[in-house]
C-alpha cells in the first residue's frame, strides 16, 4: 500500500514524498510489463469479431428542394447546404462507422495502400470515407457496441523502420567492440604501445557509433513526414472519424500558450536531475523551457465512463482532503457534472539545422550542469536539449459549471509511462555533438522519464482552467492583506559568544525578520560589532498574504551572532502569531520580550525591546473617484474606447473602484505591485550601419525599416527583465531564448513608502555569454503620473534607451494601507547626503583637524588647510565652499535608513580620530534643507558610539552601557538635505553586476530624457482637486465659501487653514510655504492684510497655447531635462566660461558612456565587448576578495527575488 500513497506532483517534498531518482526509475520501468502486456493481448483478442459489417448505404442528404448555394464565413467559399429532416435522428439512435472494406478483410475495388504516392492515396482515402459520395463497394458501414471510438481506419502511407533501427544499432554496438579489439590486438602485435592503442580505438569506436545515431535520427525524421503527410491529407479528405481538427487547432494556438505553464514540469525536471547527479558535475539547473512552435500531435480521442477514471476520482478526493476544508472539498466535487476523456497523443522534432534559431521551434529546454566537486566549486556547461519523440496516453477529467465559461478544473493523469527521446547539444558553435553518446543522452532520457513518472496513475495534477479561459490577466488587487511593520529599537543583555572581545563585548550581534515556516528572511538588520547591548533603531515592512494566514505563519525576529571564518551563531528568538496579529490592525504595540532559544522550552540570556503593529488596506474614498479615463490624452480622443486602458472584469464593486479611485493622499504608504505580461515585436537594432556596396542599390532604402516579421531567427534577443523599485533593483525573470514575442506573467510586490515620489524602473535586457547582458530599453514608471485617475493599469509602453526595439505589456497596482509615517520616514533608501551650507561650524572645539566622513561605503575629507579660526573666538570652521567644482563634499548612500553620517576629527600626529560626531539619515526629510546642531564627543570606544543609535538623552540619562568616558566637547552645526535617488557619485558603489546594471539603468534613463536628476513628490492635479475639495465637506464655513476663497484656505497637502478665516493665509508661511503660526491661537508673522508677495511674483505674459501646435520639437523649442543652457545672474565671465567647460565636459562624458552602452564605437565588436567583461569580472572578484578578507561583518541579507525563488 506504500507505493499507492498519493503524492500531488506539485507537492513539498518530504521523507514520505521523495525526490525521484533515476536509479529507483530504471530499477521500477519494467516491473510486472509481462502480465500487463499479456492483459493487453487477451483484450484485444475478446473484441476481435465484434459488429455486423453491412454494406454502406448512401444517407439522404437532407430535405428536398433545400438545397442552396452559401458563402461560408469560416472557409470564405462557396458551399452548398440544405435543412435537415427526421432522418438524421438515425445517426444517434443507431450510431455506426464505415470502415474500408480493406480493414475488414472483404473485397474492394478502391483501397488506400502505403506504398501509393500522396496524390494517388489521396485521391483513392476521397472515395472511400465520408461524406457521402464514396466509391460503391469499397465501404462497409460498422455498428458501435459499447464505448464510442475515435479511431483511424487508414493505413499510415509509410513502412515502419523500428526494427531496422534497433538491428541497426545492435550491429553497429558490436561493430564498435569488434574495432576496439581488433586495433589494440593488431596494434600490440605490431608493438604500438597500449597508452596509445585505447584512445585511438575509443576515438574511432565513438565516431562509428555517432554516425549510427545521426542515421537512425535522420530516417526517424523521414517515418515522421509521412505521418504528418497523412494527417494533412486526411484535413484535406474532411474526415470525420480522425481529430486532425483538434491538430489544425494546436497548430494554431500552440505558439501561443504561456511558457509558464511548463514551470512546474521544468521544476520537477531539475529536483530530480539534482538528485541523481555524479559526483564530477556539482549541480544542474534548468535555465529555460519552451514549447515552440512545432506542436503536439493527438492521435485518437474517446470519452470515458466514470467506471473507467476510478482511480483519477481517488486521486483528486484524497488531494482535496489534504489541501482543503471538508465542507470546500465537497462543494467543489459536487458543484458540477464531469466529463471524461483518453487522448493518445505523439510528438517529433522537425529537422533543425546548426543554429539555435531552428531549434528553438521544437520543444526545448537549457540546462546548466556545474562541472567539478560537489560542494567546492562548478564551471557552467550550458546544453540545449530538444525532445525529439514522445508518444503516451493520457485521461482527462473535465468538471463542468454552470457559469461562464462552464469549464473549471482539469485533471490529467498519463496511463503509462510516455515513451521519450531527447537530444542533447553543448551551446557552442563548433565542435562533435559528443552528447549522443550513451552515458550523457540516457542520463537526460531518464531524468525526463522520471520526472515524468510522478505524473503517472495513480498520480494525477489538476489546473485551474476556468480562471485561464477567462482571459482577464488584469490584476484588481494586491495579493498581501496588510503590512507587518516592525520597529526593533535594542537588545539587552545578551550572551557573549566570542572568546575576544572588550567590556561588555564579545558579539556581533545582527536581527533578521522570517517567517518561521518559511525561514527565509525577509529583513536583516546591519551588524554591531562587539557590543552585547546594540542599539538599532531600525524599522522594517513585512507584507501579510493569506498563505501565510492560511498556514499559521509566526513572526519569526531572529538575533544572530555574526562571524566572518564560520557559519552565523543564532543568539536567541521570538516568535509571534500572525493570525492573532492581524486581529488587533491600526496600531503599533511596543514590546519588551524574553529571548528564548531554538529548542523548545529553553531560554537565552538577554531581552529585546522592538515594537510591531499590523495595518491593513483601507477602503477607497468615494469623493476621490473619477471617470477613469486617460488624462494624458488631448479633449477630442478622451472618449474613444479604443484609446483607454484594459482595466479587465469589473464585477465587484471593489474591482470597479479600483479601476475609477487614484491612490489616496491620505494614505501615502502602501502595496505597489508590478507585472510584466510579455513583449512583441522585440529585435536588436543594427549596431553595425549599412552594408555592402551602394553600385547598383542607389535608390534601395539603408536599413531595414518597419516591424520585425519573424517570431524566431538567429539575430533575436535571449531577453530577461529586472524591477527596480525607487533605483534598489528587487526582481529578474527567467531569460527567454531568441524570440520575438517573450511571454513573461512575471512580477513581485513590495511596500513602497511613498507613492507620491515612488518610482518603478522596468529593463529589458538580451543574456549574453561572455559579455556584458546590453540593456534592449527601459521603461521607468513613476506612480503619481501613471496612476492619475485609477489605482492599476495596464498599458504597452516602447522600449526606450537600448540597443533593441519593441513593445512591452506592464501592469501596475498601488494600494494603500492604513497608517501614516512621519515625513522622515517616506523617503528613498538610496540617494545622496549633501551640504547646503558653506561652512561647517566647530562650536567650543579649538584644534586644527582633519574632518573625515563616512557613511555605508563611501566617504569624504575635509582637509586641515580649510579648518580656520571662527572671528569671534570661539571655535573653528571648515570652509566647504564650491570653488570651480571642487569641495563639493557628497555622500552617496544605498542603506539611508540604518546608517548615519559619521564625522571624525583627525589631528596631527596621532593615529585614530580625536573627536566624533554622527547624525542619523532617517532624521532627514527628502530634498528637504535642514538646519543640524549635534554634539561633538570624545571616547576611547569610537566604534560603539558610532555603530549604535544614541541620543543626546540616553547618553544624558546614561542608558548608554560601555560609553561611561563619553564626553561632550563642543557642536557641529551645518546645513544639509537627503538627495533621494541614484546620481553620478553612485558610480563608485558598483562592486558587482547587480550594482553595475543599477546603476546603467539609471544612466539610461537619464541620457534618454525619461527621467530628471531630483526626485521629487507629485500629487497628479485631478486627484489634488478632489483632495481638496473632499477636506471641505465637514466644514460649513468652508463649504460655503467661494473657489477662489476656499483654494487660498487650504495648502497642497490638506492642511486647515480654516482658523486664519479673514486674514491671508501668506501672513502665517514663510518666504517657502512653510506655516509658521496656527491660525486662530497665534500671531500672524506678517501683516494679515498686506503680507509680502516677493515669492509670488506672478506671469502676466501668460496665454493659452498655440491652436495651431504640432507637438514638433526641435532644438528651439525643447526644453532640456538634465540641466538648462541658461547662466544664472550675477556670474562673471569667468564663472561662465569655466561652467560652461565643465558641462562640456559633462557632455563628452555622457556620450562616451551612452556610446558604450549601446555598443558603439569600439564595443560594436565582441572581442573588445569580451574584454572589457573580462576586466569587469576580474575586478569584482578582487572586491569580493578584499571584502572577504578585509571587510566587515555581514548578515543574512535578502537577495534580489526571481521566479523560481533567490
Amino acid at each position: 500500500m506504500a507505493e499507492q500513497a498519493q503524492h500531488h506532483p506539485g507537492g513539498y517534498y518530504s521523507g514520505k514524498n521523495k525526490i525521484p531518482d533515476i536509479k529507483t526509475f530504471v530499477q521500477n520501468l519494467d516491473k510486472d510489463k509481462r502480465e500487463r502486456d499479456q492483459r493487453l493481448d487477451d483484450a484485444r483478442t475478446a473484441d476481435q469479431g465484434k459488429g455486423e459489417a453491412k454494406p454502406h448505404q448512401v444517407s439522404k442528404a437532407g430535405k428536398e428542394g433545400t438545397r442552396k448555394t452559401v458563402h461560408d464565413p469560416t472557409t470564405q467559399k462557396e458551399v452548398q447546404i440544405e435543412d435537415v429532416d427526421a432522418s438524421f435522428m438515425q445517426a444517434v439512435e443507431n450510431p455506426q462507422l464505415s470502415v474500408p472494406n480493406v480493414n475488414l478483410g472483404k473485397d474492394t475495388k478502391v483501397k488506400t495502400d502505403p506504398s501509393q504516392s500522396n496524390p494517388e492515396y489521396g485521391h483513392n482515402q476521397d472515395i472511400t470515407a465520408p461524406p457521402d459520395p464514396v466509391a460503391e463497394g469499397s465501404t462497409s458501414d460498422v455498428p458501435i457496441h459499447g464505448e464510442k471510438t475515435n479511431i483511424l481506419f487508414h493505413p499510415t502511407p509509410s513502412v515502419s523502420y523500428e526494427p531496422m533501427f534497433a538491428m541497426l544499432e545492435k550491429r553497429a554496438g558490436g561493430l564498435c567492440i569488434a574495432v576496439c579489439l581488433a586495433i589494440i590486438i593488431l596494434g600490440k602485435m605490431f608493438g604500438a604501445s597500449l597508452k596509445g592503442l585505447i584512445p585511438t580505438s575509443m576515438c574511432i569506436a565513438s565516431g562509428i557509433w555517432l554516425w549510427m545515431k545521426e542515421v537512425v535520427r535522420s530516417g526517424r525524421e523521414l517515418e515522421w513526414s509521412s505521418e504528418q503527410s497523412r494527417g494533412e491529407t486526411a484535413v484535406a479528405n474532411l474526415l470525420p472519424e480522425s481529430v486532425e481538427w483538434m491538430n489544425t487547432l494546436l497548430g494554431i494556438v500552440w505558439g501561443l500558450i504561456n511558457p509558464e505553464m511548463f514551470a512546474a514540469v521544468a521544476d520537477t525536471l531539475e529536483d530530480v536531475m539534482g538528485a541523481s547527479v555524479p559526483g564530477v558535475i556539482e549541480n544542474v539547473r534548468v535555465a529555460e523551457i519552451n514549447q515552440g512552435s512545432n506542436p503536439i500531435r493527438i492521435l485518437s480521442l474517446r470519452a470515458l465512463p466514470d467506471t473507467h477514471v476510478k482511480e483519477l476520482k481517488e486521486s483528486i478526493h484524497a488531494e482535496n482532503k489534504k489541501t482543503k476544508d471538508p465542507q470546500e472539498a465537497a462543494a467543489d466535487e459536487e458543484g458540477g457534472d464531469y466529463y471524461n476523456l483518453e487522448a493518445a497523443f505523439a510528438y517529433h522534432a522537425k529537422p533543425s539545422g546548426a543554429d539555435s534559431s531552428s531549434k528553438a521551434r521544437n520543444m526545448h529546454m537549457q540546462l546548466v550542469f556545474y562541472l567539478g566537486l560537489k560542494g567546492l566549486f562548478g564551471v557552467p556547461l550550458p546544453i540545449f536539449v530538444e525532445l525529439q519523440g514522445l508518444v503516451g496516453t493520457v485521461r482527462l477529467r473535465l468538471q463542468m459549471t454552470p457559469e461562464p465559461p462552464f469549464l473549471k478544473t482539469l485533471t490529467f493523469t498519463l496511463m503509462g509511462l510516455p515513451q521519450v527521446q531527447a537530444g542533447c547539444v553543448p551551446m557552442v558553435q563548433k565542435g562533435v555533438n559528443i552528447l549522443n553518446l550513451p552515458l550523457i543522452s540516457n542520463f537526460v532520457n531518464y531524468a525526463i522519464g522520471a520526472a515524468a513518472s510522478m505524473y503517472v496513475a495513480p498520480k494525477s495534477m489538476s489546473i485551474d482552467v476556468g480562471a485561464i479561459l477567462q482571459g482577464d490577466d488584469v490584476q484588481k488587487d494586491v495579493l498581501a492583506l496588510g503590512v507587518m511593520w516592525i520597529r526593533i529599537h535594542r537588545a539587552v543583555g545578551l550572551s557573549k559568544q566570542d572568546k575576544r572581545g572588550s567590556k561588555h563585548g564579545g558579539s556581533d550581534p545582527y536581527i533578521t525578520l522570517s517567517f518561521s515556516k518559511y525561514g527565509k528572511p525577509m529583513y536583516c538588520t546591519r551588524v554591531i560589532t562587539d557590543d552585547l547591548n546594540p542599539i538599532w533603531e531600525e524599522t522594517a515592512a513585512l507584507l501579510v498574504t493569506p498563505e501565510y494566514i492560511k498556514a499559521d505563519e509566526q513572526l519569526s525576529v531572529e538575533l544572530w551572532d555574526s562571524d566572518r571564518s564560520s557559519a552565523d551563531d543564532i543568539v536567541g528568538k521570538i516568535e509571534l502569531s500572525m493570525q492573532k496579529m492581524i486581529q488587533h490592525p491600526g496600531k503599533m504595540y511596543p514590546q519588551i520580550s524574553k529571548l528564548r532559544g531554538m529548542e523548545a522550552d529553553s531560554d537565552m540570556p538577554g531581552e529585546l525591546h522592538w515594537e510591531v503593529g499590523y495595518f491593513g488596506k483601507p477602503q477607497f474614498r468615494p469623493a476621490l473617484r473619477t471617470d477613469g479615463k486617460d488624462p494624458n490624452l488631448p479633449k477630442g480622443l478622451k472618449d474613444k474606447e479604443e484609446l483607454q486602458d484594459d482595466k479587465g472584469t469589473l464585477d465587484t464593486e471593489e474591482k470597479d473602484a479600483v479601476a475609477h479611485t487614484p491612490p489616496d493622499p491620505l494614505w501615502p504608504s502602501g502595496v505597489c505591485s508590478i507585472i510584466i505580461h510579455q513583449i512583441v515585436n522585440l529585435e536588436l537594432e543594427n549596431i553595425h550601419g549599412s552594408e555592402g556596396n551602394r553600385k547598383g542599390r542607389e535608390y534601395e532604402p539603408a536599413k531595414a525599416a518597419g516591424e520585425n516579421t519573424d517570431e524566431e531567427n538567429k539575430q533575436l534577443p535571449s531577453s530577461y527583465c529586472t524591477i527596480l523599485f525607487n533605483d534598489e533593483l528587487v526582481y529578474r525573470t527567467r531569460a527567454k531564448v531568441v524570440s520575438s514575442k517573450p511571454i513573461f506573467n512575471a512580477g513581485t510586490e513590495r511596500f513602497m513608502r511613498d507613492w507620491r515620489s515612488g518610482i518603478v524602473t522596468v529593463t529589458v535586457r538580451d543574456s549574453r555569454h561572455r559579455e556584458h547582458d546590453p540593456i534592449l530599453g527601459v521603461v521607468p514608471l513613476r506612480l503619481s503620473d501613471i496612476l492619475q485617475t485609477s489605482s492599476q493599469v495596464t498599458r504597452w509602453y516602447p522600449l526606450d534607451g537600448g540597443i533593441g526595439f519593441g513593445r512591452i505589456r506592464i501592469s501596475l497596482l498601488f494600494r494603500s494601507v492604513e497608517t501614516r509615517l512621519p515625513p522622515n520616514m517616506l523617503g528613498w533608501n538610496v540617494g545622496t547626503f549633501e551640504f547646503t551650507s558653506e561652512k561647517i561650524l566647530a562650536l567650543n572645539y579649538h584644534a586644527h583637524a582633519k574632518l573625515k566622513m563616512r557613511t555605508g561605503g563611501s566617504s569624504g575629507v575635509i582637509r586641515r588647510t580649510q579648518c580656520r579660526n571662527l572671528p569671534e573666538g570661539d571655535g573653528m570652521f571648515f570652509d566647504i565652499a564650491k570653488r570651480d567644482g571642487k569641495n563639493n563634499v557628497r555622500l552617496p548612500v544605498k542603506f539611508r535608513y540604518r546608517s548615519p553620517v559619521i564625522f571624525e576629527f583627525h589631528l596631527a600626529g596621532k593615529r585614530g580620530a580625536a573627536a566624533y560626531s554622527v547624525v542619523w539619515l532617517h532624521h532627514l526629510v527628502d530634498n528637504t534643507v535642514t538646519d543640524i546642531n549635534i554634539p561633538i564627543w570624545t571616547t576611547k570606544n569610537g566604534p560603539r558610539l558610532t555603530q549604535n543609535y544614541l541620543t543626546e538623552e540616553s547618553v544624558t540619562g546614561k542608558e548608554v552601557i560601555g560609553l561611561e568616558d563619553l564626553r561632550e566637547v563642543g557642536r557641529l552645526q551645518f546645513r544639509c538635505q537627503f538627495k533621494a535617488g541614484t546620481d553620478e557619485d553612485h558610480e563608485h558603489f558598483i562592486h558587482d553586476n547587480d550594482s553595475r546594471e543599477t546603476y546603467e539603468t539609471w544612466e539610461a534613463c537619464l541620457a534618454e530624457g525619461v527621467r530628471h536628476q531630483k526626485v521629487g513628490k507629485e500629487i497628479p492635479a485631478r486627484t489634488q482637486e478632489l483632495h481638496d475639495r473632499s477636506l471641505t465637506q465637514a466644514r460649513d464655513v468652508l463649504k460655503d465659501a467661494s473657489p477662489e476663497e476656499r483654494k487660498k484656505w487650504l495648502s497642497k497637502d490638506g492642511e486647515d487653514w480654516s482658523g486664519a478665516f479673514g486674514h491671508d493665509p501668506k501672513a502665517y508661511m514663510d518666504s517657502s510655504g512653510r506655516k509658521k503660526a496656527e491660525p486662530g491661537r497665534d500671531k500672524p508673522v506678517h501683516d494679515p492684510y498686506s503680507p509680502s508677495s516677493d515669492d509670488d511674483k506672478g506671469d502676466d505674459n501668460s496665454s493659452e497655447p498655440d491652436s495651431d501646435d504640432l507637438g514638433i520639437q526641435t532644438a528651439n523649442n525643447t526644453n532640456r531635462v538634465n540641466g538648462s543652457a541658461e547662466t544664472g545672474e550675477g556670474q562673471t565671465d569667468g564663472e561662465m566660461d569655466g561652467e560652461s567647460k565643465r558641462e562640456e565636459k559633462h557632455r563628452e562624458v555622457a556620450n562616451k558612456k551612452s556610446e558604450k552602452r549601446k555598443n558603439r564605437g569600439l564595443m560594436q565588436w565582441k572581442p573588445v565587448r569580451n574584454l572589457a567583461f573580462a576586466k569587469d569580472e576580474a575586478k569584482f572578484s578582487m572586491k569580493r576578495i578584499q571584502h572577504k578578507l578585509t571587510g566587515g561583518l555581514g548578515g543574512r541579507e535578502p537577495t534580489v527575488e526571481t521566479e523560481t525563488g533567490t
